[in-house]
């Protein structure tokens, strides 16, 4: 499966660390993402944005789409197509959570939205992460977070299904809305979420300081 790394301008956490294990094909920056790459040591096969926040003069080869400030899109968005549409299917977005919330809930939204033309889309930093999975389920290791959470991103999900889990759910109904799936903690070497109908966002939560309930 062809993996895409794309790299926000907003980071909490260190990206080499963020993104060890994720072995990328290909690696997109948007915008300022470019300078956490740099800053890392990792060269981008691609920069997308208006590029009015980063400094490419010590490598002026590297290949750039440039786009108008003012656009229809988020530069984040933009790459998230560009990877979809040459055919990645496994793609990591490291940051992009975190710092603005509008931009939080845009970029769940894109992961929302494109799930169907994906086999796996994942947004990481330093504290939280998720993913979406869509008529289907996902096998989880213990220890990959403190918390588990489930939302339905559709108007209800059904066929709710939580094994390994220190409340279990079974055959669930969720619908959107719904805080049922909140703050859930694996107890099993493995644990499995399947959804039968419907799309459910997946965030994984580390334990910091100032909970919310």
């Amino acid at each position: 499966m062809k993996k895409c790394l794309i790299i926000t301008s907003y980071i909490e956490g260190n990206l080499s660390g963020l993104i060890s294990g994720f072995d990328p094909d290909f690696i997109l920056c948007a915008d300022g993402g470019y300078n956490h790459a740099k800053a890392a040591g990792i060269r981008p096969d691609l920069l997308i944005g208006d590029m009015d926040s980063i400094d490419t003069s010590d490598d002026p080869e590297i290949e750039k789409i440039i786009y108008p400030t003012e656009k229809d899109d988020t530069d984040t968005g933009l790459c998230l197509q560009l990877a979809l549409d040459r055919g990645y299917r496994n793609i990591m977005i490291a940051g992009g959570l975190g710092g603005r919330l509008d931009h939080t809930i845009s970029n769940i939204e894109l992961i929302t939205g494109k799930i169907e033309q994906a086999d796996s889309i994942t947004i990481k930093d330093l504290h939280n992460s998720c993913t979406v999975i869509r008529n289907s389920s996902i096998t989880l290791q213990k220890g990959i977070s403190k918390y588990v959470s489930v939302f339905s991103m559709t108007e209800k999900s059904t066929g709710v299904y939580e094994n390994g889990f220190k409340y279990p759910l079974v055959d669930a109904v969720l619908p959107f809305g719904s805080t049922l799936g909140t703050s859930n903690e694996i107890i099993e070497d493995e644990a499995v979420i399947s959804v039968r109908d419907g799309i459910l966002l997946i965030v994984f939560s580390d334990e910091t300081k100032g909970g919310q309930a």
